[in-house]
């Protein structure tokens, strides 16, 4: 059984969703240049702007919940109206007589799809939200080594290398359902710029250094493999979202 191809289920989901990621990212920038914390420390140790980030962590779980759950609702509404003994049946009906007016994938692989992104999403950015607090106490026991004594330079090089740690999994799980949608839809487009964003990340968690510009008066540090993750948390997820909608009917 086929959708139509003008009910865009999944791709509606992760464009919200990119659009949610979005505006905390904005909302958090500008409150970074509200503060205009100076001083050594990364961003990360201010106490307002932590407990921020922790509410739009809490915020971001959970209207993405509530997104998907109402994809799910609708997807399901429409799977109750024909029983689903009768679904190869419809499906082969609909194949004969809609032609490309159906979606691209029937409705139990656009069911599959929904539940994976679901689980990405949400259950990502609760594991990304845990391994922050566990991160900024790690990044706390640094701090005191560096200013007991230990040279500040070291801070910066074990900072910048460990700081790819905090991203990973989350990175993992989005690239995960890049690759596992490309699969489903046999489009080795997309597991190509998965991989090569995979590779990107790597390189940068291995090799590459934190750089730092002058920013509204600041001295902002560059650390690669955050700005590889944020980038594809948002405006990664909103060319993924509008590529299916383009590319495949229904979806």
């Amino acid at each position: 059984m086929y959708l139509s191809r003008h009910k865009h289920l999944l791709s509606y989901s992760i464009m919200v969703t990119a659009l949610i990621r979005l505006g905390t990212a904005f909302s958090e920038g500008a409150l970074r240049i509200i503060l205009r914390k100076s001083g050594l420390t990364p961003d990360m140790m201010d106490f307002v702007l932590w407990k921020f980030q922790l509410a739009c962590s809490v915020f971001k779980i959970a209207a993405i919940a509530v997104v998907f759950l109402y994809a799910w609702k609708k997807l399901s509404h429409y799977m109750s109206l024909v029983e689903e003994d009768d679904f190869e049946e419809v499906g082969r009906l609909q194949e004969e007589f809609l032609g490309k007016k159906k979606s691209s994938l029937s409705v139990k692989s656009i069911s599959r799809l929904l539940q994976i992104w679901a689980v990405i999403l949400i259950g990502a950015e609760f594991v990304y939200t845990v391994s922050s607090v566990i991160y900024r106490r790690f990044t706390a026991e640094l701090m005191l080594l560096a200013f007991s004594g230990y040279q500040y330079n070291s801070f910066v090089s074990v900072y910048n290398l460990s700081h790819g740690f905090k991203y990973m999994e989350m990175l993992t799980a989005i690239l995960m359902g890049f690759y596992m949608t490309g699969i489903f839809l046999d489009d080795r487009r997309l597991m190509i710029v998965t991989t090569v964003i995979a590779a990107l990340f790597l390189l940068a968690f291995s090799v590459a250094q934190m750089h730092t510009i002058s920013f509204s008066g600041r001295e902002v540090g560059i650390v690669w493999t955050s700005v590889i993750f944020h980038v594809t948390e948002t405006l990664g997820l909103m060319l993924f979202s509008f590529y299916l909608t383009k590319k495949y009917r229904g979806l």
